[in-house]
């Protein structure tokens, strides 16, 4: 896969070139990881939608195995002793905040307006990444996931607070290559669906006359 949006907020591409070029370069080279045959594995149930779709825990799953590699640390705080509650991140490394998100808008939302100023506020980050999915990418996932277009549309509109840190959204997708593998991919399960309804099909079982 490959990153193919991109959305500078309050100056975070720019920040993030100048002073942390190669937890970038790390992002952009775990993406380009990601296992299309392993990704591709969610069975489909909706009528609209391909019968073999993207599964996002696998994707996450597999960023978070390549970023581990690459010295990327899941981060949990607490607010007080007193409160069970906390926030957890999906990573940081010098000073760079990750968060990895294919769930639904609000979480997006959320990453960006409130976790990062959060983690920034305990001096545990200064800058933050956004990875979620291009729109394009929308239509191969089950419903309810959020894209990249949607949270660029929210922070076009609203603008920059004070609070806010510098954050680079990153949207990524399928290349050329990519889609033609899932093509491939969806044409082998779909025979092998057609296999399994003619076995069961077949002869009823019992003594052969």
């Amino acid at each position: 896969m490959e990153i193919r949006d991109k959305l500078s907020f309050k100056n975070g591409e720019e920040y993030l070139k100048k002073n942390h070029p190669k937890e970038l370069e790390d992002i952009y080279e775990s993406v380009k990881k990601i296992d299309i045959s392993k990704a591709l594995s969610k069975e489909s149930h909706e009528k609209k939608k391909q019968s073999l779709l993207f599964s996002p825990i696998n994707m996450n799953v597999q960023l978070k195995k390549e970023l581990l590699k690459r010295n990327w640390k899941q981060k949990r705080i607490s607010f007080n002793d007193d409160s069970p509650a906390f926030r957890e991140i999906d990573g940081i490394k010098n000073k760079v905040g990750l968060e990895i998100q294919f769930g639904k808008y609000a979480f997006m939302a959320y990453d960006i307006f409130s976790k990062m100023p959060i983690f920034k506020k305990k001096n545990l980050i200064n800058c933050g990444i956004e990875l979620v999915l291009s729109h394009s990418m929308i239509k191969h996932m089950s419903t309810g996931v959020s894209s990249f277009r949607q949270i660029k549309l929210d922070i076009e509109a609203r603008g920059a607070s004070e609070l806010d840190i510098p954050t680079l959204i990153l949207g990524f997708e399928c290349s050329k290559k990519d889609w033609d593998l899932v093509q491939k991919i969806r044409e082998g399960f779909k025979i092998g669906k057609k296999s399994k309804k003619v076995g069961l099909k077949g002869n009823k079982p019992g003594p052969k006359k």
